[in-house]
């Protein structure tokens, strides 16, 4: 059927008008006031204000309580654009038991919480399945947040762009596929959601992240950032699964550049022992449920399915690590001279004795203000040259 002119302009209105505040696609603008907003966490906590973060334009609306497994989330508001920012882990057990509790559940169920029926969707292939503590946080905040954008919808806003930092990030993920897969009646379909996540561990297994893809991440409403040298990203396991020996082989023959003996030896013990770590790993969750029925009151969750091989979600972007300050692990050197006169230095005043200078901690890369400052640097330079400080002495 031929389209009329009228027609097509029809089209073009209503696509304009349902993006005239958001579009797909990642910009660099938004992605740094996001990983700006996804400080604010960190500097209330280290100096009880994060005005010094905080992009210019958006103003903070609300600040939720805390909910189940320590989680938290603000809402920000910039003209006609709402931000939902999903804080990351805290340093209480029960929020380090929700990444832990690792074992999957179906994309599609129902939660149990205190003997309210919590029903969900993730995704629609009966293959998925995602992360039991990331979906019970889902279930725990998924009433007040829905509120909340019906309350704002009320108020003309229905473009939300939703970010987080590590828990935070992965829970971003997961809030996008469970509110895109609403009844009309729980909340409008004209609403349109953006996700910006960072350093986020995985969420889901193969089925899972493949409708991800296809419906978030290929017409890019969903953008992962992470830290080339931050170990989260790659939590919880992944291995290969599929193919295993001819992929390994043709890597060996055609693509020796690429390819890692120690990734090889690793999906091949995973292979060997994959019943025994899966069993394992449900038994730890169990453990886990059973904890957090006794802290919060009785938790039921879905059988597990018999999966724990998760994979990354859609094309990440990668950021470089930031540089560790050197630092002197005995700054008395600097007041002993028969030291300073055996220790050499270079032109820029620094020892060249490598020894003598403390060694970067294991989850400095991970640091929200570190993943700040990394993407100012490649993307903001100018910004970057001008910040106060390029690193946040509590991280160090």
């Amino acid at each position: 059927m031929k389209r009329t002119a009228l027609g097509c302009l029809l089209v073009v209105s209503s696509y304009v008008g349902a993006y005239a505040q958001l579009s797909p696609g990642f910009a660099k603008e938004e992605a740094r006031d996001m990983i700006a907003i996804c400080n604010s966490f960190t500097f209330i906590d280290l100096y009880n204000s994060d005005a010094e973060i905080l992009p210019d334009g958006y103003q903070k609306i609300y600040t939720s309580g805390v909910f189940g497994m320590d989680n938290k989330f603000q809402i920000y508001q910039k003209d006609k654009v709402a931000v939902i920012n999903l804080r990351g882990s805290t340093d209480k057990k029960i929020s380090w038991l929700e990444n832990v509790y690792s074992a999957m559940i179906p994309a599609k169920g129902t939660i149990k919480i205190s003997g309210e029926n919590v029903p969900y969707v993730f995704a629609n292939d009966p293959q998925a399945a995602v992360h039991s503590g990331y979906a019970l946080a889902i279930a725990y905040l998924s009433n007040d947040i829905i509120f909340h954008i019906n309350n704002m919808n009320r108020s003309g806003v229905r473009h939300f762009i939703i970010t987080g930092h590590s828990q935070g990030g992965a829970l971003a993920n997961m809030l996008l596929a469970y509110l895109e897969n609403l009844s009309h009646s729980e909340i409008p379909k004209d609403n349109f959601f953006k996700v910006y996540s960072f350093a986020a561990p995985m969420v889901g297994n193969k089925a899972f992240v493949q409708e991800y893809n296809i419906r978030y991440a290929a017409p890019k409403i969903s953008m992962n950032i992470v830290n080339a040298a931050d170990p989260v990203p790659s939590f919880p396991l992944s291995y290969k699964d599929e193919n295993y020996v001819r992929d390994n082989l043709q890597s060996i023959l055609f693509n020796r550049e690429s390819f890692s003996f120690k990734k090889m030896a690793t999906d091949g013990a995973v292979l060997l022992f994959e019943d025994k770590l899966i069993n394992l790993t449900q038994k730890l969750s169990n453990s886990t449920s059973n904890q957090i029925s006794k802290d919060l009151g009785q938790v039921v969750l879905p059988p597990y399915v018999k999966d724990i091989n998760y994979l990354k979600i859609g094309d990440r972007l990668e950021i470089p690590p930031v540089a560790y300050p050197k630092m002197l692990k005995d700054s008395s050197i600097l007041k002993n001279d028969s030291l300073m006169r055996v220790y050499k230095r270079g032109s820029d005043g620094q020892f060249l004795n490598e020894e003598l200078y403390a060694n970067e901690p294991m989850m400095y890369q991970h640091k929200p203000y570190n993943y700040y400052v990394s993407f100012l640097k490649v993307y903001f330079p100018a910004q970057y040259a001008s910040l106060r400080r390029k690193y946040l002495p509590e991280n160090l």
